[in-house]
């Protein structure tokens, strides 16, 4: 029995670590990074973060996602949100 757990730990282990390498993961913005890089009110942020992201730790966005948004809606995006 304990050999058994031992395997499904190192098999547990070794699917982390498959899912830690692979590049292909969307990067995650927080609230927070937005406000301290944006210079945006934190409130704005997390506001912006719960209508076009999701709640995963902390409110965020995918980077990409983050990126198209300001391409075609510009920083008044954050005056939108409220």
């Amino acid at each position: 029995m304990p050999q058994e757990a031992i395997e499904i730990l190192k098999s547990i282990n070794q699917n982390l670590e498959d899912i830690k390498n692979k590049e292909n993961l969307p990067k995650l913005l927080y609230a927070k990074d937005i406000a301290d890089n944006y210079r945006v009110n934190p409130n704005k942020a997390t506001e912006f973060c719960k209508k076009y992201g999701t709640n995963f730790g902390g409110y965020c966005i995918e980077l990409d996602k983050f990126k198209e948004i300001l391409q075609t809606k510009g920083m008044e995006i954050f005056e939108e949100v409220s």
